[in-house]
């Protein structure tokens, strides 16, 4: 069982502690409840943005080099991450060094300056950054993937931004978009490792002395678009990539341990369904995985593969073909039990370190009224039948809730 305790401050800001004694290290993570969803289309890529230039200085420290120095000096891994519905920023030191990396990331986080040549220098870097990702195959066909399920709100746009959006913001738009988004009432605090001689929540009532206000930014929400069925885009490369995905449910939903076990079974692993027919039984494919993402109103499950180029059809046609088996018959006794051991596996080994319990903290408080145990999620998916995972198929898996997705050599004909 996990122990951690739960703050909230005068302020309104969230706190969680979480100490681990048998840990040297200790993680320090600050959430924001805004991400790409509070975007819009002129501004598309601001949240990413923000996020790099908020490295660039302060008052008390003026330039990046002099930040970059305190860092590698403590020894501590640091980042900044953003997604559609949060933003995230993280130090991980010796927990002797507690005090320093908390007023370090707190000075970061708060008292930004924003430069403005480092915003402008920092436009290139992400649009970069963007570049890099669009010119992955594998991982553009997301970006397809994302804008065909989602074609007219905020959660289609690319998690990066595009040039043309990045180049036009300017710093008064990004002290704008930080002074409405990042609010006490948004922020979650999780602090978990050692705590040696620390009093994790006076040093956060020190360091992080947020004021409330009243402004905020706009969540778009999900409504139901009728879904272009297959969209596909065409490079000169040797394999051909797709992902084929369904709309689901919102991330609370009570049948989310059924989509997890589903998930497991069709493509989770090596001994899944679409691995074994796919890679192993016909060798037309490297990797053949699946995903879930989930939002706070919406979800997707999603099949990916990078194929033979002419074994696109084919690999279409087994997807659908286990889908079609799991929908009438669902799955059998020994692939649901493997599956929950799968799991139970995986859930083990992401609580191990202290930044994993921190992130798992975090996402927990952001989409669940209580945090779950660790046990709890277990007992939930223990509960999971097969017939539960057969209804849920029936449910999900509909033509009208499909997009397929594509980069590969040539264009396709493809029925579904």
């Amino acid at each position: 069982m996990l122990k951690f305790q739960t703050h909230q401050l005068d302020n309104e800001l969230n706190l969680i502690t979480a100490p681990l004694e048998t840990s040297e290290a200790v993680t320090i993570l600050i959430l924001i409840k805004t991400g790409v969803r509070s975007e819009n289309d002129k501004n598309n890529g601001i949240s990413h943005l923000l996020e790099h230039v908020f490295f660039k200085g302060t008052k008390k420290r003026p330039n990046a080099y002099g930040i970059a120095k305190e860092f590698d000096t403590l020894g501590a891994n640091h980042n900044a991450f953003t997604s559609f519905e949060y933003t995230g920023f993280y130090i991980q030191s010796d927990a002797q060094d507690f005090e320093k990396s908390f007023e370090l990331l707190s000075d970061l986080f708060l008292n930004p300056t924003f430069p403005e040549k480092d915003v402008e220098r920092e436009k290139g870097v992400v649009i970069e950054d963007v570049n890099m990702h669009h010119d992955v195959p594998q991982e553009y066909v997301w970006v397809l993937n994302q804008k065909q399920l989602f074609p007219k709100i905020s959660l289609g746009f690319d998690l990066g931004g595009s040039a043309e959006t990045i180049k036009k913001i300017s710093r008064v738009d990004i002290v704008n978009y930080f002074k409405s988004g990042y609010r006490p009432d948004s922020t979650i605090v999780v602090i978990c490792g050692n705590p040696k001689k620390f009093n994790w929540k006076q040093s956060t009532k020190k360091y992080l002395k947020m004021e409330k206000n009243n402004s905020s930014l706009p969540i778009e929400t999900f409504k139901p678009e009728e879904i272009k069925r297959v969209v596909q885009q065409t490079r000169k490369i040797d394999q051909t990539h797709f992902v084929l995905s369904y709309l689901t449910f919102e991330k609370s939903d009570p049948r989310r341990y059924a989509l997890s076990l589903l998930s497991t079974i069709l493509a989770g692993g090596m001994s899944s369904r679409l691995f074994t027919e796919i890679r192993e039984k016909r060798g037309w494919a490297y990797y053949v995985r699946s995903d879930i993402s989930s939002y706070e109103d919406i979800g997707t499950i999603a099949f990916y593969a990078g194929v033979q180029k002419d074994k696109l059809n084919e690999s279409i046609k087994i997807i659908q073909d286990q889908i079609a088996d799991i929908c009438k018959t669902g799955p059998t006794k020994e692939e649901l039990e493997r599956a929950k051991q799968n799991l139970r596996g995986h859930l083990a080994l992401a609580l191990e370190d202290s930044f994993e319990i921190a992130s798992f903290l975090a996402e927990e408080a952001v989409f669940e009224d209580k945090i779950r145990q660790p046990e709890e999620i277990i007992e939930k998916l223990n509960a999971v039948s097969a017939n539960d995972i057969q209804y849920l198929s029936q449910d999900i898996f509909k033509s009208d809730k499909m997009g397929l997705a594509i980069v590969g050599p040539k264009e396709y004909r493809v029925s579904l």
